[in-house]
């Protein structure tokens, strides 16, 4: 599994987010056979949400619970 801290911009979060954001990456490695093909590269706080960039080109909308779509 990546760690969070080398994820552009993950230590500009606040402690909250980065709570979230680590939820959120323990779940969605879980949920992939192959993670490294969907790997995130920037997270960066908006209102209300995480937007996580993924290597891919294609970004995740991540909710304070660590949920996403």
């Amino acid at each position: 599994m990546f760690e969070a801290k080398n994820i552009k911009n993950y230590n500009r979060l606040g402690p909250n987010a980065k709570k979230a954001f680590d939820n959120f990456l323990r779940k969605f490695y879980n949920a992939w056979e192959y993670p490294e093909d969907h790997k995130p590269v920037a997270v960066n706080m908006c209102k209300g949400f995480l937007k996580v960039d993924l290597n891919d080109g294609s970004w995740l909308h991540v909710t304070p619970s660590g949920e996403w779509y």
